[in-house]
Order: structure tokens, then sequence, then C-alpha cells
């Protein structure tokens, strides 16, 4: 009997230490995965919050530059869009193909009218004809106002977040 039980107890007790073993790794590896992905997780929403903050704050800005710029104002709007284009250059790794296309059509949006809103207010006696600069300060302005190019990159950045969120699954 003894010969039937002992190898039924030492192949149950291997079983047993393997299996251990192996949830052990496993527990670890998926704690350890669980915290990288939050972590990456956490900065892709942030950096997405950080892309509609800036879009938000340059379409304003160009709004206001529209009506009241002055040549100071154009050098901070510079720089804004400057530091709009470095941030998503740096966060490119967080970000998709189709995300940076966007953005790069954005950022020539942002730049195509501050340049003509530039050329009207900040320096009207440059050598282009002024109904051409003033033609094109007014389609800038309308391109403001419609929000078309502006509610694309909106929109993809929301549709992104709420895909990484998988807010559509607990509807």
């Amino acid at each position: 009997m003894i010969k039937i039980i002992l190898p039924a107890i030492i192949t149950l007790a291997g079983n047993l230490i393997f299996y251990l073993w192996i949830k052990g790794r496993i527990d670890k590896s998926i704690e350890k995965n669980k915290i990288a992905y939050s972590g990456i997780f956490k900065e892709k929403i942030l950096i997405y919050r950080e892309l509609l903050e800036r879009t938000y704050a340059i379409k304003k800005t160009l709004s206001r530059f529209q009506y009241l710029g002055s040549k100071e104002e154009s050098i901070s709007i510079m720089e804004s869009i400057n530091d709009y284009i470095m941030f998503y250059n740096i966060n490119q790794p967080f970000l998709s193909e189709k995300m940076l296309v966007a953005l790069n059509e954005i950022r020539e949006t942002f730049q195509e009218i501050f340049d003509s809103f530039y050329l009207e207010i900040a320096a009207p006696n440059n050598s282009k004809k002024s109904n051409d600069n003033l033609k094109e300060f007014f389609e800038a302005g309308n391109k403001l106002r419609t929000n078309e190019p502006f509610n694309k990159i909106e929109k993809e950045i929301v549709a992104e977040m709420k895909q990484d969120l998988q807010i559509e699954n607990f509807r």
C-alpha cells in the first residue's frame, strides 16, 4: 500500500511546489506589467489633456490677437506655437500616427492664421500688397470662427482618450 501511496504523495507535493512556483512568477509578472501599463496609461491621458489645453489656448490667443493684436503679443504667440510643436514632438512615442498627422495639420493651420494676422497687424507695411494682406487676414479670421481645422484634432484627441479609457464599454 505504501508503494502506491508514496509515489502519489510525492507527485502531488511536486505538482503543488511547481504550481506555487509558476503562480508566483506569473503573479509577479502580471503585477509588474500592471504597474508599467498604468504609468504609461496615465502619462498618455495627461498628454492628451495637455494637447487639448494648448490647442484651446492658442485658438483663444489667436482670436484675441486678430482684434487686439500688437507686435509684442506676436512674439508670445510664436513662442506658444513653438512650445506646442516641441510638446507633441517630445511625446511622439505616446501618440498614434493618425494623431501625429493631425497635429502637423493643426500646426500648419496655426502658423497660417498667425502669419496672416501678423502681416496685417504687426507688419502692415511689408512688401505684399495691402489688399492681399487684408484678404488673408479675413480668411484666417473665418478659419477661427468656423473652427473646422481645429475641430478635427480636438475630436481626434477626445476619441483616442475615450478609446484608451474604454468609455464605450461602460455604457
